[in-house]
């Protein structure tokens, strides 16, 4: 029947047919009476939508949801609170016997159910964290071309060079994007250079921005930039994601970031923070000081590590009751984690009133050449102040005992590098000295808790990058600190993308160092633990996001204009909601509608006919 056929006379075949089936079942009570409309002209939603990431609410959809959404059927008739799906998904989790396996999990999970993966996250971040950051995306990184499954983000090549705002435009929701996190892949870690397999970093990463701070999942995007890879090995891999090329290297390399910096503003605007992660150190520092007045960006393994190492040694001056320009500080590596480090903590140390000389003078440098002296022939600049007028020593142990260091900071991914006699030498030249292991993952720490403890009878403040769990000494309870990144960059990035800043100056990666060593109670310092637990990571992250928010607005870094009064309240209006609403529009009671005049007669000329 036609279009004006059906109009004309209200009815189509499968409405007579329906008509029928209901003047049957009015002879038999027990049937179901089936509803005289016409199911054709039933709008629907498509059903790639309903059970898109973003919306699928998988069990959790109530039955009046999954009729009206025509899902009906499709699952079974069980309904899950939010307690059930929790258990289900905490049960699917510990059943996988290696981390890796809960990693796959997790990343099938997250590709399917966007909001039931980040309540799980939230719920449980203690136990999910080692699993979708340090030290388990490191092992998952060097697998990620068996564990890839589909679209995490963005992958731009060395072959795309001159179409990469046309590459960014393709993100489905390039729209939304305030916040990019982008990598080389070419220092995963300690694991070095992995290439394209690097996106997993960046997942991680942007997934804890959600997880943390509670910034929708959708103004996020992880890019890989992949311009080869000098690990042979994945030249050979079949499972190997990107190009199977050497790297590209100087003015050609440098040119294709540009491009990529250039893209970036020019696609989602100037106001996109872009956070750059695992670069290697020398183009780490490179890009950070060359972008540094053009684009809002900052580099987490220079300076969200900085934070959270300066954040630790202002735990240690609170434990000791000893300021910190009178501690002798060893930095065992030269890298991007302890130039940041350094870098910061001598800012610090200048804002009390020390001379930059001074502030240096108890910083000493050592790496694979031994201690940094004035007679090495090529020091970065941002090391030449921490060289020192002294004999060359190869030897850790002996610098340590030459220099007697209240305070060691590993970042150097070579294992059982503090020794035994390190730690006995430093602890019978101080109560309580502070031993830092930073290098992740777990099995590059430069020594474990329990080495730490026993070898300085139960005397060391360790911390580690990774985590490790508490020890008992001599019936006393020792909790390490982790100095864990998730402590800055959350809380960083969300202060930043609030108030739409332009830059993020050096005073608020300070700023977040001071915030964080204020975190721990004394109860915490007597156990010798100097950071926030693992499960505080959310308060810790929004707690800086607000200070720093605040700083920029009164600073004049902000583009967004918004009172440093309100923002608390902005956040918390503007963040991720973790529960679920509705999936159907709300309805409401209207009215009767007065008829037209033309035709208020008509019913009832109708009536009186009849």
């Amino acid at each position: 029947m036609s279009f004006f056929r059906t109009l004309n006379f209200g009815i189509t075949r499968r409405t007579s047919t329906a008509k029928s089936n209901q003047s049957n079942c009015e002879c038999s009570p027990n049937l179901i009476k089936i509803r005289p409309s016409s199911s054709h002209d039933i709008i629907r939603v498509p059903i790639q939508v309903v059970l898109s990431d973003k919306y699928n609410k998988a069990l959790a959809f109530t039955v009046e949801e999954r009729q009206r959404l025509c899902i009906h059927g499709l699952m079974p008739a069980c309904v899950r609170t939010y307690d059930e799906q929790m258990l289900a998904i905490e049960s699917n989790f510990h059943s996988f016997e290696s981390n890796v396996g809960r990693y796959r999990y997790l990343r099938a999970l997250r590709q399917g159910y966007e909001r039931l993966y980040f309540q799980f996250v939230s719920k449980n971040v203690n136990v999910v964290l080692p699993i979708i950051y340090t030290p388990t995306v490191g092992l998952a990184c060097t697998v990620y071309g068996m564990l890839y499954r589909g679209m995490t983000g963005i992958h731009i090549n060395k072959h795309d060079r001159g179409h990469m705002k046309e590459i960014l435009a393709n993100w489905p929701m390039s729209r939304e994007v305030k916040a990019i996190c982008v990598t080389d892949g070419q220092r995963i870690l300690g694991l070095g250079d992995l290439g394209a397999n690097g996106m997993g970093i960046t997942v991680g990463k942007m997934e804890l921005y959600t997880a943390l701070a509670g910034i929708p999942p959708s103004m996020l995007l992880p890019v890989c930039l992949d311009v080869g890879t000098n690990n042979k090995s994945l030249h050979e891999d079949p499972l190997y994601i990107g190009l199977r090329d050497e790297r590209l290297q100087g003015d050609e390399y440098v040119c294709f970031v540009d491009e990529f910096m250039e893209a970036v503003v020019s696609t989602f605007g100037s106001q996109t923070l872009i956070h750059f992660e695992d670069f290697a150190t020398p183009n780490a520092f490179m890009f950070l000081n060359r972008y540094q007045h053009c684009y809002c960006h900052f580099n987490d393994d220079i300076q969200g590590t900085a934070a959270v190492g300066l954040g630790g040694l202002l735990g240690i001056q609170r434990i000791t009751k000893k300021p910190l320009e009178e501690h002798v500080i060893v930095f065992a590596g030269a890298g991007s984690a302890a130039m940041g480090i350094a870098s910061l903590l001598k800012t610090e140390l200048i804002s009390r009133g020390l001379s930059e000389a001074d502030a240096a003078k108890n910083i000493y440098f050592y790496d694979q050449d031994g201690l940094l002296t004035t007679s090495r022939k090529s020091i970065p600049d941002l090391l030449s102040i921490f060289a020192k007028n002294m004999k060359e020593t190869k030897s850790l142990e002996t610098l340590v005992e030459q220099v007697k260091p209240s305070i060691i900071m590993g970042a150097t991914s070579a294992p059982g590098l503090f020794t035994e006699k390190i730690i006995r030498t430093m602890a019978a030249n101080h109560e309580r000295p502070g031993i830092f292991a930073f290098s992740n993952p777990t099995i590059k720490s430069e020594c474990t808790a329990e080495q730490a403890y026993k070898f300085s009878d139960g005397k060391a403040i360790y911390s580690a990058g990774s985590p490790f769990p508490p020890v008992e000494f001599n019936g006393k309870r020792l909790t390490p600190g982790q100095a864990n990144n998730c402590f800055a960059f959350p809380g960083l990035v969300l202060g930043t993308m609030t108030v739409l800043a332009t830059r993020m100056p050096d005073e608020i990666f300070l700023l977040c160092a001071h915030e964080l060593a204020k975190f721990p109670t004394n109860e915490d310092l007597q156990s010798g633990r100097i950071y926030p637990l693992v499960k505080q990571a959310n308060e810790v992250a929004y707690k800086i996001g607000v200070k720093a928010a605040k700083y920029l607005i009164e600073n004049g870094y902000a583009k967004r204009t918004l009172d440093p009064d309100d923002v608390e309240e902005y956040i918390k209006n503007n963040c991720y909601k973790l529960n679920y609403g509705s999936s159907l529009a709300e309805t409401w009671a209207y009215p009767k509608m007065k008829p037209h005049p033309s035709t208020a007669g008509h019913g009832k000329k109708d009536q009186q006919k009849k």
